[in-house]
């Protein structure tokens, strides 16, 4: 019995360190990274670089995400949707999670360093400090608009896939940081409208002044017009032209409905959307590379 309750608070225990590095948050990274390198091979990367790529990557992104409930766990205390993570609810020490998320950073960036190349590891580098230092540390806690000025970390996903396979820059893959730019916009503002409240009660500005669903229409429109323009720069297929034509005209349609009907449901809609929206839109840029390579 005894053997059996420590393998299970073992368990425990390591579910919490997973649960810092944000394991959901990690997967659109990952789908992104991998889909640039679809892309820019024009084919199917070579698979030892696609799975370390994907290794170092998430690694250091989950790094990042394990610093930010280290450095905001006073403020995850006062939020409903966060209060129940592992540092705020006594499960994980503070010093545990700082110690996890050192290592873990140090880890992803040598496997992308050593079994990618230098150009992958320092992007990955920059993602990270990006969002620890100016997100997390600076913008968050002062600025209405942490969420536009902080979306270029996203951007930077993008480009760690396109040099971990090519070790140089295009044009391309900053189209594909722009759709993951814009693309944040209407994500991250839709969460901020039904969580409005929370996000109050602990002090941070997470939406602009007024106007916020105009913000969240004009980005959805730019968002569609740069898939578009992806398709025509990239050599788009079929399967990308058409999941790109078909999701945007779905985001458009509820950023209308958005501006029409201002109930935190309408706004719930838009969040769960744009996370299907991104999966889907990555997928078919992969799809499109395996069947029509």
């Amino acid at each position: 019995m005894v053997t059996i309750a420590y393998q299970n608070k073992n368990k425990a225990i390591w579910a919490d360190y997973l649960l810092l590095t944000k394991p959901k948050a990690i997967i659109p990274h990952l789908i992104t990274a991998a889909a640039a390198m679809f892309l820019a091979v024009k084919g199917i990367p070579q698979l030892n670089i696609l799975l370390w790529t994907l290794t170092g990557g998430g690694l250091t992104a989950g790094a990042a995400h394990a610093l930010n409930c280290y450095f905001d766990r006073e403020i995850d205390k006062n939020m409903d949707r966060t209060r129940f993570r592992p540092l705020p609810a006594g499960r994980l020490l503070p010093r545990q999670a700082l110690v996890f998320s050192i290592f873990t950073g140090i880890t992803g960036l040598v496997v992308l360093s050593v079994l990618v190349n230098r150009t992958a590891a320092f992007l990955a580098l920059i993602a990270l400090l990006y969002y620890v230092c100016a997100y997390t540390l600076m913008l968050k806690r002062h600025t209405y608009w942490s969420a536009l000025i902080g979306s270029g970390i996203g951007g930077i996903t993008p480009l760690i896939g396109w040099t971990a396979v090519t070790n140089s820059f295009s044009l391309t893959p900053f189209i594909l940081s722009a759709i993951i730019i814009l693309w944040t916009l209407p994500h991250f503002w839709s969460l901020a409208i039904v969580r409005q409240t929370d996000y109050e009660h602990a002090g941070i500005k997470v939406l602009p002044p007024k106007g916020v669903r105009i913000w969240i229409f004009g980005s959805s429109i730019l968002l569609t017009g740069t898939t578009l323009m992806l398709a025509q720069r990239a050599d788009g297929g079929p399967i990308y032209l058409a999941m790109a034509a078909i999701l945007g005209s779905g985001i458009i349609l509820l950023s209308i409905i958005l501006l029409i009907r201002k109930q935190p449901r309408t706004a719930r809609i838009m969040y769960v959307y744009s996370i299907i929206y991104i999966a889907c839109l990555f997928a078919a840029i992969i799809a499109d590379r395996v069947v029509f390579r």
